[in-house]
């Protein structure tokens, strides 16, 4: 999979090697008019969705193996865990595990989603899902933040930059929106991360020759949502402040749209899942593990709230999308291990919970 350079829609000649290579291992697979490689197993228990994405960012990594890692585009963002998803899944089928397994290879998780959004939109929600995602072999993760991408379009008259005393710069007064929404909105200082709206200016382009004072300015803005907080409900207060600008500066026309969102998604720390994997990584290495809620975005965030999820992988996150993915080849075969043992457990653990309530 390393040696196979798979940028965001460019995943084909990748999906042709997992799709051969799942039919070898004995599971069901093809390829859905998306580009996603789909594949299932078992047919009793519990069903689980093991996904886990095929692209990566641009910038080839040449492939290497030394001193006890893998070094290439996609080691660590994610197709290790992606690889440990499938491993993992094929033990415990061959283990007869009471478990109905599907994969999914998805297309295009860096960019727009479009992979798992094709599969969410024609399949009923699974009952649990696990997605494969650098946690650290011994961590598990059960929260992701929301996100909005907000353009703010900022116009005034302009004029000539010979006197700029005469007209009103809309480069300054867009940055000076963005101060103020910063100060009224985000909490980028907080302790907690996780729990509070954070945000980052991520592009500023001006429209206009160079001796002019430009008229027009966008910004992009990244917008980071804890739980609780509804996207749309974010966005509408990001206009008001907009609006409530414009009315305290004459001159200044702001517009706002939102270009992507997606709700945040926390698992319940107590469901069967986490604790499957939770005791999984105890047994297999001895450590209590981490349950961490990351501050990013993946394709669980488009799951449905009553689908049970945990995203589990390989690799050390601070190497994502870096020139130095690598991948320590001991800790992805104990995470397979520990995803095997994952899998094996959670029907067991789901039978004794019906059980007990019947």
């Amino acid at each position: 999979m390393l040696e196979t350079y798979s940028p965001s829609g460019s995943e084909q000649t990748l999906a042709v090697i997992l799709k051969t290579e799942l039919e070898s291992l004995g599971f069901d697979s093809r390829i859905d008019e998306t580009g996603n490689v789909l594949a299932e197993a078992g047919s009793d228990g519990p069903e689980i969705l093991l996904c886990g994405h095929m692209d990566t960012v641009p910038g080839e990594l040449p492939f290497r193996e030394e001193d006890g890692f893998l070094y290439g585009r996609g080691a660590v963002d994610a197709k290790s865990s992606l690889a440990t998803l499938i491993m993992g899944a094929l033990n415990a089928v061959s283990a007869k595990a009471p478990l109905r397994v599907k994969i999914a290879c998805v297309v295009e998780e860096e960019t727009s989603s479009k992979g798992f959004r094709a599969i969410i939109a024609k399949e009923a929600p699974p009952q649990f899902a696990i997605f494969g995602e650098p946690s650290g072999w011994t961590n598990v993760i059960i929260g992701y933040k929301g996100r909005i991408l907000v353009r703010v379009e900022c116009i005034t008259d302009g004029g000539h930059s010979a006197s700029p005393w005469l007209s009103k710069n809309s480069a300054d007064e867009a940055f000076a929106f963005w101060t103020d929404l910063r100060h009224k909105l985000l909490d980028n200082d907080s302790d907690s991360k996780f729990d509070v709206i954070t945000g980052t200016l991520t592009g500023v382009m001006t429209t206009g020759p160079e001796n002019s004072i430009p008229s027009r300015t966008r910004l992009t803005l990244d917008i980071r949502l804890p739980p609780g907080k509804d996207p749309s409900q974010v966005a509408a207060r990001i206009d008001f402040l907009a609006q409530s600008y414009c009315s305290d500066f004459p001159g200044v026309e702001l517009q706002t749209s939102v270009e992507e969102k997606s709700n945040s998604y926390l698992a319940d720390s107590h469901s069967k899942l986490v604790a499957s994997c939770r005791g999984a990584i105890r047994r297999v290495t001895g450590i209590v593990p981490y349950m961490v809620k990351k501050t990013g975005t993946s394709d669980m965030n488009l799951l449905p709230p009553e689908t049970i999820a945990i995203a589990y992988g390989p690799g050390d996150s601070r190497l994502d999308h870096t020139e130095y993915e690598r991948i320590n080849i001991s800790e992805y075969l104990k995470s397979i291990e520990i995803c095997t043992e994952t899998l094996k457990t959670l029907p067991t653990m789901v039978r004794s919970e019906i059980e007990v309530a019947t």
